[in-house]
């Protein structure tokens, strides 16, 4: 019974470790204003605030309702988003994407669904998907992209893009510890353990 004890105590070492070293931001933009680079609505990020710019393009513009919502942003051009993060280089980061978005009218040439990419220096490679819920009633859909990019950068540059109406957007980054560093945690829980049983 000790043992199971023991190994119980060393999991929760070992968990709880692992969520202390992985690092995370939050950052969500609800666009009450016509600024063009606001600052977000709220932010949860240590390493810094994160910058956004909106290039509505020539035919979109900030419009204070739209499709029952307030505060919306009409695109033909482009929304640009930094984030900065741990400065560590942990092999990989994991981003969501959640935004809120219609389609437009300002460009028949542009596609009327959003067009997300990211860029980072270093990024070996990077995996995406999304999930789209249509929001009942509206015009509105919700669609959450994840995002996973190899390794984690200090930095990443987010883009969306298209003939949209975009409502909110809210990025959530993750940064993962490597497994060395792990290691190393989880030989400290054993010391821990072995400590306790001395006594």
């Amino acid at each position: 019974m000790k043992k199971f004890i023991s190994f119980l105590c060393f999991l929760v070492i070992l968990t709880a470790g692992s969520a202390a070293l992985a690092t995370t931001t939050d950052q969500l933009w609800f666009f009450g204003t016509g600024e063009v680079m606001p600052a977000p609505d709220l932010v949860d990020n240590a390493y810094g605030i994160p910058k956004l710019k909106v290039d509505p393009g020539s035919g979109g513009g900030w419009q204070a309702t739209a499709g029952g919502r307030t505060g919306v942003w009409s695109l033909s051009g482009e929304i640009d988003v930094k984030i900065p993060n741990s400065p560590v280089l942990n092999p990989y980061k994991e981003i969501t994407i959640d935004l809120t978005w219609a389609p437009g009218g300002a460009d028949p040439w542009l596609p009327d669904q959003p067009l997300v990419g990211v860029s980072a220096i270093p990024m070996d490679r990077m995996t995406m998907s999304v999930v789209n819920d249509p929001i009942v009633g509206t015009i509105w859909t919700q669609s959450i992209y994840s995002i996973v990019i190899w390794p984690n950068p200090r930095e990443e540059w987010i883009a969306i893009k298209g003939d949209i109406l975009v409502d909110k957007l809210d990025i959530k980054t993750t940064c993962v510890p490597e497994p060395a560093t792990m290691g190393l945690l989880s030989l400290g829980g054993l010391a821990l353990l072995r400590s306790r049983r001395k006594h």
